[in-house]
């Protein structure tokens, strides 16, 4: 089997997320066009490097990009830096023939994702999109749902990420709170992935207006120092959407108390409607409206799909067991593999990854300053 050589830069939470994702594909599916092989990282600091080096077991890590490009053993790039680095990464490999799969979202703006999208037309790649809840098993029931025409028209959708993790005012600045660097806050956040969902499960769509807060408006500059910053992203924000036979709403926060990873998504049409929450993901509750209805509710109601971790061959660790948030970016990653060796594949590509941040893009900019502003800045 041949074997593709993986480099990743940004080796944070996320990074090592990927990193898991593509070294455990050999255990999790069968006949595998290539064997991904973990053989650099780049980290910000000579010192995360060398702790990356020892605790993961790899033969190089270093602090410099360009470092990690230049090794002829690189077949792939995996981006997981802060929003604002995307581009200089992203470009970085493109410059040299690399593959590359990209964390969301795709780019710190619209102006830097369509500087991509020129070097991609000159020097086109395999790209993909680490949108994973397109591999959800009881989200993917619900887009064949929809393909199926058990849904119907299309009414009304409610789109939720809700997290809670920021409602501390203690918590410090950091990447994710710096518009400089992340781009926007909780909607750039968890709402990208909402954005992804919506268009991948029900079709094209319209943001029509925005609006944002923020709840803690200074910061620490870091834990125990005197010194604040301004914070100029939303710790909420919500989307109202046009669908083509309904209309909509997208809200994500990071001041959701009582919320962990919690996706919410409810969908309402004229012969159906679907709920699923990420907090109990083995089930899809479906609502048929075709049933004989009765007296008493007749046989309406609705119902749990059990969808559990019941992914499709070649997955080789098939079975009713319950599902986590670790084996969806798993398969998301085994779909881009599967299109590196030419095979459709229903993972998020380049364009894909371009809708969203233009959809964000347009909600920040209905906003109004200060969301609108990295919107302008470059």
């Amino acid at each position: 089997m041949k074997k593709l050589g993986v480099g990743i830069v940004g080796f944070g939470f996320i990074g090592r997320v990927h990193a898991l994702a593509f070294s455990s594909l050999p255990f999790y599916y069968h006949d595998l066009p290539f064997l991904p092989e973990i053989r650099g990282v780049c980290t910000s600091h000579p010192e995360t490097a060398q702790r990356a080096k020892e605790e993961i077991g790899i033969d190089f890590a270093t602090h410099q990009l360009d470092e990690l490009l230049d090794r002829e053993e690189i077949d792939l790039l995996v981006v997981a830096t802060p929003n604002r680095y995307h581009q200089e990464a992203i470009e970085k490999a493109l410059s040299r023939g690399l593959t590359v799969y990209c964390d969301k979202p795709l780019a710190f703006n619209l102006a830097q994702t369509k500087q991509i999208q020129k070097l991609m037309k000159v020097k086109p790649v395999p790209f993909g999109m680490a949108f994973q809840n397109r591999f959800v098993p009881a989200l993917w029931r619900a887009k064949l749902l929809r393909e199926e025409g058990r849904l119907g028209e299309i009414f009304r959708v409610r789109a939720l990420y809700l997290h809670s993790g920021y409602s501390d005012p203690e918590r410090p600045m950091s990447w994710r709170l710096r518009q400089e660097i992340a781009g926007g806050g909780a909607l750039a956040d968890l709402g990208s992935h909402l954005f992804d969902l919506l268009h991948f499960i029900l079709g094209d769509y319209q943001v029509t207006s925005a609006r944002g807060r923020t709840f803690i408006p200074e910061r620490k500059k870091e834990r125990g120092s005197p010194t604040k910053e301004k914070v100029l992203v939303d710790d909420w924000s919500l989307v109202n959407l046009e669908f083509p036979e309904g209309v909509g709403s997208l809200e994500a926060s990071r001041f959701a108390t009582g919320s962990c990873d919690e996706l919410r998504l409810e969908v309402e049409g004229s012969r159906g409607a679907f709920r699923y929450n990420s907090m109990q993901p083995n089930f899809l509750q479906f609502y048929d409206l075709t049933e004989p209805a009765g007296s008493l509710g007749g046989e309406r109601g609705f119902k749990q799909i059990e969808s559990v971790g019941q992914y499709p061959p070649p997955s080789a660790l098939r079975g009713k067991f319950s599902v986590g948030w670790l084996r969806f970016h798993i398969a998301c990653a085994h779909d881009f593999i599967l299109r590196l060796a030419g095979e459709e594949g229903r993972g998020a590509t380049f364009e894909d990854g371009l809708l969203v941040q233009s959809n964000l893009e347009k909600a920040y900019s209905l906003m109004g300053p200060p969301y609108s502003l990295a919107a302008d800045s470059l």
